[in-house]
């Protein structure tokens, strides 16, 4: 029985939460992946990336990104995007499924969970050699997009630590509010709007959901982080669309965070209004 949000939020976390460590089984699908493709690509190096190695993934909801980094003379140097990935295509033979939405990798079909999207990359280094970045494509646009997963693994990890327990379950939380929307924005959009939420308590996940719901009201546009604007990919029509979708759902968080805040006990509405938010997992009262 649900009688508070506090339990209320812990029930619907329950509901979307991936449980456990599968990096052993994100590896296992980046090998088989390098052996599919054998040495039909110079493969300089890979690796699994993406909500799963770093423990944001929902139930039922996440596909694994494996990077595969590309000889970049071979394969890359005067390439556009879209041949890039029609050669990953290609390389990944039968079972290989369309280039996702955002034009990004290319999608492997499994019969059981999860599925993959292989991103192909090249490795950007610096002057003296050492690692700068990965270009990885962007076929909607014809353009390479600069990257560093590792960092942003580690950037979710310190957050992790720092704002406590609280700070994974709102990302996720996040994403499942998110995927329903008829404007989704990226999921490192998502992320990147949590992290920069720096002077925000994560005691209270009403209070935090409603105040991601506030910074990302502002960051549609215009995001910048490491030394690149977040936002870019989306135009100008499909920001208003998800501006309008975000400033609803905040204006329905303040007021169902109000309704418990500060010795206020009106669980019954406040859970009301949640469920409004974020759909038939979250649970309803009694």
């Amino acid at each position: 029985m649900v009688w508070t949000v506090p339990y209320a939020f812990d029930e619907f976390y329950s509901a979307i939460n991936l449980p456990g460590d599968h990096r052993t089984l994100a590896n296992t699908r980046k090998d088989w992946i390098l052996r599919r493709i054998g040495t039909s690509l110079d493969i300089r190096d890979s690796f699994p990336m993406g909500s799963i190695p770093r423990f944001t993934a929902l139930k039922d909801h996440a596909d694994l990104d494996v990077i595969l980094v590309l000889n970049y003379g071979k394969h890359i140097k005067d390439k556009k995007p879209s041949a890039v990935l029609s050669a990953v295509k290609s390389a990944l033979g039968s079972g290989a499924g369309s280039v996702r939405r955002n034009g990004q990798a290319v999608t492997m079909k499994f019969l059981s969970w999860p599925d993959v999207d292989v991103v192909p990359a090249s490795r950007v280094v610096n002057e003296d050699g050492s690692f700068s970045h990965y270009n990885i494509p962007d076929m909607n646009r014809e353009e390479w997009l600069k990257t560093d997963p590792g960092q942003h693994s580690r950037q979710m990890i310190d957050a992790a630590s720092k704002r406590g327990a609280n700070f994974r379950r709102v990302v996720k939380m996040m994403k499942d509010w998110n995927r329903r929307q008829s404007i989704s924005i990226q999921s490192y959009h998502l992320e990147v709007i949590a992290l920069q939420m720096d002077d925000v308590s994560w005691d209270d996940e009403s209070w935090a959901v409603y105040q991601w719901f506030v910074k990302a009201e502002n960051s549609l546009n215009y995001l910048w982080h490491e030394g690149k604007d977040v936002a870019e990919y989306l135009s100008w029509d499909r920001a208003v669309r998800a501006k309008s979708q975000i400033v609803e759902a905040k204006n329905q968080a303040f007021t169902a965070w109000y309704k418990t805040a500060a010795g206020k006990t009106d669980h019954r509405e406040a859970i009301r209004i949640w469920r409004s938010i974020f759909g038939n997992r979250f649970p309803t009262y009694g």
